[in-house]
C-alpha cells in the first residue's frame, strides 16, 4: 500500500508512515493520512518559595534613600566646617541615624547613610578632642 500523504509504499500492517509521521487510517478501500500529534503534558508552573512573615507582609525595598545621601554630604561638610562649632556634626549625626533607619526600606544609596554616621561621628569626636584639650590647657595655665 502508498501513503496518501507522500506517496512511499508502506507496509500493510503500519500504523503511522515512517517517511512523513502521518497516522494511516484505514476506510474502505484506501488510506486516508492525518498527521500525529504528539501527546504534550500541561506544564505545571514551579512555585516561589513563600517567606513567613509572623503576619505581617514584608514591603518591597523602593526609592533612593535621600536621608542617606544628605547625611553623607552634612557629614563630610561637617569635618571641614570648623568655625561653625559642632552644629554641623550634631546635624550630620541625626540626619544619618534617620537614614539608617530606613535602610530596609530603600534599594539605592544606604552606604552613604552609614558613611555619613561615621564621618559625622568622626567629625564630633573631633570636636570633644578639642575642647577636652582647650578646657585642660585652661585649668593648667589659667
Amino acid at each position: 500500500m502508498y501513503c496518501r500523504k507522500c506517496g512511499k509504499q508502506i507496509d500493510d500492517e503500519a500504523v503511522v508512515c515512517p517517511n512523513c509521521g502521518v497516522l494511516a487510517v484505514r476506510r474502505g478501500a484506501g488510506f486516508y493520512g492525518q498527521p500525529v500529534q504528539p501527546v504534550v503534558q500541561p506544564v505545571q508552573p514551579v512555585q516561589q518559595p513563600v517567606q513567613v512573615t509572623n503576619g505581617q507582609d514584608i514591603p518591597e525595598a523602593k526609592g533612593v534613600n535621600g536621608l542617606g545621601i544628605a547625611g553623607f554630604v552634612v557629614g563630610l561638610l561637617s569635618l571641614f566646617l570648623g568655625f561653625l562649632f559642632c552644629l554641623p556634626a550634631v546635624t550630620g549625626l541625626i540626619i544619618s541615624i534617620l537614614a539608617v533607619m530606613d535602610v530596609k526600606k530603600r534599594k539605592s544609596c544606604n552606604g552613604l547613610a552609614i558613611a555619613g554616621l561615621v564621618l559625622s561621628g568622626i567629625a564630633l569626636a573631633g570636636w570633644f578632642v578639642f575642647f577636652a584639650r582647650l578646657f585642660i590647657i585652661m585649668i593648667i595655665f589659667g
